[in-house]
């Protein structure tokens, strides 16, 4: 059968096997269309919708066999001669198509800021560097994916940001560890090695240096993240007592591990534990206060991560907030890309106005902008504090822009992750017995962090609001900490004589060897916390 594949202003002819048992969904991902998936083709998110044209019909493209898909559109025809069946059909992929190539936000303009105060400043962004020995920061996100380079004074001399091509097998970690265990844990891999490749080439070859010009690359990521680059098995890590095959510092190289013929050393610094990795470590060590302050850090995406520090004392958790917070799982949902409304305001008539990133047209919303939304509804009454729309939106949602709305599940989906998230804050602070009142500062970092209107975030419920005049929204802190890794490890790494047995970051270490997780999952009170803050 030829099918031709409809994708906004794109099209695409493909040959099938009739009698192929493979999902659609399955059969565009092999021939690289990119269609969205938050749920990993389990049925849940709508995302993956398609449009059969000949039959005028809609269907998921993950619930779709081809060999059914072809026997339907013959039934249609009501063919009689033997021989005569259709042997083509038109589907339309009906959701905003979510490519893997989209450029982000490359990285927040306060972290390299930061980095960049550490060092003279004689170089600006996009600055030919070839001949001198630079370095390279790399923060994994499960949406999104953030190269800083450096150069031996912590200058960040320029950044990328691309979208994590995996978010097509599912929108959290979640998602991305039951795919890994169905026996797609190859694909996954494939899809970071591609990543990174791109990503290090293109932003090597922007500023005018080789590949080999690299002293080392520091990379970040929750612990599932990187247990898919590093190839390890990922069963263990969604079932009780989730145990991760390794949490501890890796020390590698390009050519082990991403097929260079380059031989640059690699490092991934270590995780707390499996649901708090190396991208919170790295976070720690980007914060790095000294021992009188008491602070929280929140790293909001779809694993919401959260550390009690207290003098030389350590408690953390975290909660599977879900994508939400990322775009995941939301109607008109997109990762902070151009085009993205990532801030809106609604008054009282509801006249919306709105800021999308880039100041593109917009596309879909992201989790800044939805916060916003929700907070906005709220304020002026349109849904009530159980997140109920009033009944003139109640079926169709409340509009933003064009086919851009917010829906009543939309609303569910956000509560569950804030919901999520603060009963992890407030189980802290009761295990550590501490008050609003004994935390210096709260820290909330991510990609969504790095976004939000911490006024808003309180009137939600998602932060305390006895915390607001404390709390600082401070971007992507793995990548800030990864930054600082890789420049203190210029110092150390001779690439030449690299000893991968001995490479040692004492102040990270000690992070982790003095921290103590709290399993939310098994504590008494998190459901009953988790459902008192799923009010709005």
């Amino acid at each position: 059968m030829n099918l031709t594949i409809l994708f906004g202003d794109e099209k695409k002819e493909l040959q099938v096997n009739n009698d192929s048992t493979k999902s659609l969904l399955e059969f565009l991902r092999e021939n690289e269309i990119s269609i969205e998936s938050d749920c990993g083709g389990i049925g849940k998110c709508d995302k993956c919708k398609v449009k059969i044209v000949e039959l005028s019909r809609e269907c998921r493209a993950c619930e779709l066999k081809i060999c059914n898909l072809s026997a339907r559109i013959n039934e249609a025809c009501n063919t009689e001669v033997e021989g005569d069946s259709k042997e083509s059909a038109t589907i339309d992929i009906l959701k905003y198509r979510f490519s893997s190539d989209m450029k982000i936000e490359g990285a927040d303009k306060s972290i390299t800021d930061e980095a960049s105060r550490r060092g003279p400043s004689d170089c600006c962004e996009g600055a030919m560097i070839k001949g001198r020995e630079v370095a390279l920061a790399i923060d994994i996100g499960t949406t999104t994916i953030v190269f800083a380079l450096i150069d031996d004074t912590g200058n960040v001399i320029d950044t990328l940001g691309m979208t994590n091509s995996q978010r097509l097998y599912g929108a959290d970690v979640i998602s991305r560890i039951k795919v890994a265990t169905s026996g797609k844990r190859d694909a996954l891999r494939e899809c970071i090695v591609a990543d990174l490749t791109q990503g290090i080439k293109e932003i090597c070859t922007n500023n005018g240096t080789g590949i080999s010009g690299l002293n080392n690359i520091v990379i970040t990521g929750n612990t599932t993240m990187c247990h898919i680059l590093m190839d390890y098995d990922c069963s263990m890590l969604g079932v009780y007592p989730y145990t991760p095959v390794n949490i501890n510092t890796i020390v590698t190289d390009t050519q082990k591990l991403l097929g260079f013929q380059e031989d640059i050393p690699v490092i991934i610094p270590p995780g707390f534990t499996t649901y708090v990795g190396a991208d919170i470590t790295a976070g720690l060590f980007y914060i790095e206060k000294d021992n009188k302050e008491t602070y929280l850090l929140i790293d909001l995406g779809t694993n919401g991560e959260m550390v009690l520090v207290n003098k030389d004392r350590i408690l953390v958790t975290s909660t599977a907030a879900g994508p939400a917070f990322e775009g995941g799982n939301i109607s008109c949902g997109v990762a902070s890309i151009s085009g993205a409304i990532s801030h809106v305001t609604i008054d009282k008539t509801g006249m919306v106005s709105f800021e999308t990133i880039g100041k593109s047209k917009p596309i879909g919303i992201c989790g800044s902008g939805l916060l916003d939304a929700i907070y906005e509804l709220r304020e002026n009454g349109y849904i009530d504090e159980n997140g109920l729309f009033i009944d003139k939106y109640f079926e169709e949602g409340f509009k933003l822009y064009g086919g851009i709305r917010i829906s009543q599940d939309d609303i569910r989906h956000f509560q569950m992750a804030k919901a999520a998230v603060r009963a992890g804050l407030e189980i802290l602070l009761q295990e550590s017995n501490l008050t609003y009142e004994d935390i210096d500062n709260l820290y909330i970092a991510g990609g969504f962090g790095s976004g939000i209107d911490v006024k808003k975030a309180a009137g939600v419920g998602l932060i305390p609001r006895e915390l607001l005049i404390k709390s600082e929204a401070i971007g992507n802190s793995s990548l800030g900490g990864a930054i600082k890794i890789a420049n203190h490890l210029m110092d150390g790494i001779n690439k030449y004589t690299f000893d991968k047995e001995n490479v040692n970051i004492e102040e990270i270490d000690k992070l982790t060897s003095s921290a103590r997780e709290i399993d939310l999952s098994r504590h008494y009170e998190f459901k009953e916390k988790y459902m008192e803050y799923m009010y709005i």
